[in-house]
């Protein structure tokens, strides 16, 4: 009886056990339909962090990364260097409770923040509840969805997709901006003490095929803790709105080896998934031939045929014969799929359709 008692007085559980001091960025993320086409699906997606103090650990990295990108003592406490470093060494919070708001309802996130921070699961709202897009409009502002966290000044939205027409899949590394990542030091140093560079052009094509009713995904090998530097870029230098998808990262994980090796990896996955979420979607995808992007967007366009409308990449080495390459990485590819370009303009006259 007292057991009952207790439990029919308990205080209920607080929505979230966010403290204070915590730092919530939410990820420009995807809604999509359910199989029934009753449901949104709405991925919510961000990163609980806390400034704290740098480590024993932390300070030999950076000092290893001062050397790797023979950098000054000047350049290491420059306002710039301390922005882009600021998210590599706060504190991540595991352990935290995350709700959001959206639509007018609250929903408790059914897992919480892992080791890294990042907190991530999928919420489902009636269709009724929010404005369908039609097939043929852009994911700007009206096909959004606000996401709020509850007991944060934290905010983000989603980008609600139809099942049908057409996306982009965008690298961003020597892609939109110059990054250099054949050169370790120069990749380190534009990364960290540098403004980032876009590629000209690149942002007007973009918005050309914003107009036409694409959307974008911006899907990347740089490490999440740039997430909000890389989408101010984007944002300020005119590129459309869209999805982020970066890879996770912890400043201890062997600092420079693993900001290398990330760019080596991890992207098929990330294309596929997107592939699988919207299979009657089709998409163009966009990158450069300095990293892996030849070899996996050749083995997205044989695996998933149907699919693919188009593969544009951009030669960084005009000198390189990559004729061998090529032909290995787009083995079984329909040809005309297949553009390579030097610049923006190269790309002005090419059509795209969903």
């Amino acid at each position: 009886m007292t057991s009952l008692l207790d439990a029919m007085t308990r205080r209920p559980r607080p929505l979230t056990n966010l403290a204070g001091g915590d730092r919530v960025v939410l990820f420009p993320s995807l809604g999509y339909l359910s199989r029934d086409q009753r449901q949104w699906i709405i991925d919510v997606h961000g990163d609980v962090s806390a400034p704290g103090k740098i480590g024993l650990g932390k300070r030999v990295l950076l000092k290893l990364l001062k050397r790797a990108m023979g950098a000054a003592d000047d350049e290491m406490t420059s306002p710039l260097f301390q922005a882009r470093i600021e998210r590599f060494v706060a504190c991540d919070r595991p352990g935290r409770r995350v709700a959001v708001r959206i639509c007018d309802e609250t929903f408790r996130l059914v897992r919480k923040s892992r080791h890294n921070g990042h907190f991530q699961a999928a919420v489902r709202i009636a269709v009724g509840q929010v404005r369908e897009p039609s097939p043929g409009e852009s994911a700007g502002d009206d096909a959004t969805i606000p996401i709020e966290v509850c007991g944060s000044k934290a905010a983000g939205r989603a980008y609600l997709l139809p099942p049908t027409g057409l996306s982009i899949i965008s690298d961003i590394d020597d892609t939109l901006k110059h990054s250099q990542v054949s050169c370790k030091r120069t990749l380190l140093t534009n990364t960290f003490l540098r403004p980032f560079e876009t590629i000209p052009g690149m942002a007007p094509v973009f918005r050309h095929w914003s107009e036409t009713g694409a959307a974008f995904h911006y899907v990347s090998s740089s490490p999440w803790q740039l997430y909000q530097h890389l989408a101010e870029h984007l944002e300020s230098e005119g590129f459309p709105d869209g999805s982020f998808h970066l890879r996770p990262f912890r400043l201890r994980d062997h600092l420079l080896r693993r900001i290398l090796m990330l760019r080596r990896s991890g992207k098929l996955g990330v294309i596929r998934g997107l592939l699988k979420i919207f299979p009657q979607r089709r998409f163009v995808l966009v990158g450069d031939s300095g990293e892996h992007d030849p070899e996996v967007y050749g083995a997205v366009a044989r695996r998933h045929p149907s699919q693919v409308a188009g593969i544009f990449i951009r030669q960084l080495d005009t000198k390189r014969d990559e004729g061998l390459r090529y032909a290995h990485a787009f083995r079984g590819v329909d040809s005309s799929l297949l553009k390579l370009y030097h610049a923006a303009k190269d790309l002005a006259g090419v059509r795209i359709e969903g």
